[in-house]
């Protein structure tokens, strides 16, 4: 029976990752593109040298959009197949790594409408781990200049999430013989680092969120100090439609933010952008009960105190911090892609992976 149920994974597996080949095309200016790289795995496309046609970010954003529509049933539930397999970005010749600025903003917002569905369902697929991936190899590089010498600790702490968001990763297997070589490799973790893995997702459903509060606090450090001090007046919304001042020579309880909520909502007013406003209200199509940075507050407040275990917000959230972070370093992002490209192309003709090197995610 065993047997016969792993022959059947197999063909599934096999039957996904060769699929029919797809080509999307889109029209622009009289000219029609085909993408015919689309079932390539990730370190095969970072081998591939020059420049190649990227799909635009309204496109990317429609593929999501489709994917999401497809999986939803009629009578309720998701289901995946053939039918919404035809949308993923792999698929139809998106690579990360020659993304541009605006695409690498539309395909975190759009696969975070994939990630989490209604119910808090996620769906993680190798979109997701190539994006993670690429995002965390730009941010991390030296050419962009993220983080500054003094904040070591956001770092670790960022690169940690990020490892725990890949930890399920594994290269697609196109024949038996590198499913069953896959297999061996497993049976080899040791046992501990097995049950770590396969909680990883709980894991970084915890550490994301002292994560975002960190990097909203980077972002707004003309307002607010890592350790919450208000060094800058500012005003948040409330709850009630009025406002909440911090005001570093005001009262006690306005000379101080520790609020994920109100650190958001800082945010948010120094850094506007149509991108977050949609991650915004896809978190309003998960939970409709208030704004949806007060949903992520209950969410901490509730995870922080042992009341419920949202497992499955992790990479949700991390996409949100990974946005923040790529926006801050805007004007820089298409001047450190070329290098850090070239980078990830020497480490992967390399026998030995650099312990620095995240893209391609396997």
């Amino acid at each position: 029976m065993l047997t016969v149920l792993s022959i059947c994974c197999f063909r599934l597996l096999v039957g996904h990752i060769k699929g029919v080949r797809l080509a999307f095309s889109m029209r622009e200016k009289r000219k029609n593109i085909s993408f015919k790289q689309g079932d390539l795995p990730l370190d095969k496309l970072l081998a591939l040298k020059g420049e190649h046609l990227t799909i635009p970010a309204d496109k990317i954003l429609e593929l999501c959009d489709s994917w999401c529509q497809v999986v939803q049933l009629p009578e309720g539930g998701i289901g995946i197949g053939g039918e919404s397999e035809q949308y993923r970005l792999l698929r139809n010749g998106v690579q990360f790594h020659e993304l541009d600025y605006d695409g690498l903003k539309a395909t975190i917002t759009g696969l975070s409408k994939v990630l989490l569905l209604p119910g808090l369902n996620t769906v993680v697929d190798q979109d997701h781990f190539g994006l993670w991936s690429w995002c965390a190899e730009i941010i991390l590089s030296r050419e962009s200049e993220v983080f500054e010498d003094n904040e070591y600790e956001l770092r670790k702490l960022f690169e940690t999430c990020v490892r725990a968001s890949l930890a399920h990763c594994k290269k697609p297997a196109p024949s038996r013989e590198e499913w069953d070589q896959q297999i061996q490799r497993d049976q080899l973790i040791p046992h501990n680092a097995k049950f770590f893995i396969q909680e990883s997702g709980l894991a970084l459903a915890y550490l994301v969120f002292p994560l975002l509060e960190g990097i909203c606090k980077k972002l707004c450090f003309e307002f607010i100090s890592m350790d919450g001090r208000v060094v800058r007046s500012f005003s948040v919304p409330t709850k009630n439609g009025g406002t909440k001042d911090y005001d570093p020579n005001g009262r006690w309880n306005q000379k101080q933010c520790s609020s994920l909520r109100d650190l958001l909502f800082l945010t948010l007013d120094q850094y506007p952008s149509p991108e977050f406003e949609l991650l915004r209200q896809h978190i309003s199509l998960l939970d409709s009960e208030g704004d949806p940075f007060d949903v992520i507050y209950k969410w901490r407040n509730q995870s922080l105190h042992g009341s419920t275990s949202f497992q499955t917000i992790g990479g949700t959230l991390l996409n949100i911090a990974m946005f923040l972070l790529v926006i801050s370093f805007e004007h820089r992002y298409d001047d450190s892609r070329l290098p850090v490209l070239e980078n990830c192309r020497r480490n992967s003709e390399s026998d030995n992976r650099s312990p620095w090197s995240y893209y391609p995610p396997y």
